[in-house]
């Protein structure tokens, strides 16, 4: 059995609902937080992959150091092109940064675009 049409739920309004209990006009419009940027599109397979199988053969690669200054503490393996702008999560695409060489670069990154 069809369900009975409801009205929008802001006060005096009696139009027909269209999207989360609201009409046309009071439907909530959508946030920029809603939309998906390419990392949160990213299957978790990927993910995975880069987990368990480029950041282990990057940081064998780089000989267990910093490719900036040669640091051997706090190490990061980093996209060395970011995947927002189009990088892959491949091991091409993949270095080894210690953590202020990791923050130095991502600022770079940000003022970049």
């Amino acid at each position: 059995m069809p369900r009975a049409a409801s009205i929008c739920l802001v006060t005096g309004c009696v139009q027909r609902t269209a999207r989360a209990g609201r009409c046309v006009d009071h439907a909530p419009v959508e946030r920029a937080w809603a939309r998906k940027s390419a990392r949160n599109q990213t299957a978790p397979a990927v993910l995975r992959a880069w987990g368990r199988q480029v950041r282990p053969r990057a940081l064998v690669r780089d000989g267990f150091a910093c490719v900036r200054c040669g640091a051997r503490e706090r190490l990061e393996v980093d996209h060395i092109t970011p995947i927002a702008k189009g990088g892959t999560w491949t091991l091409g695409n993949a270095q080894t940064l210690c953590h202020d060489c990791h923050k130095e670069k991502s600022a770079e990154d940000r003022r970049q675009t």
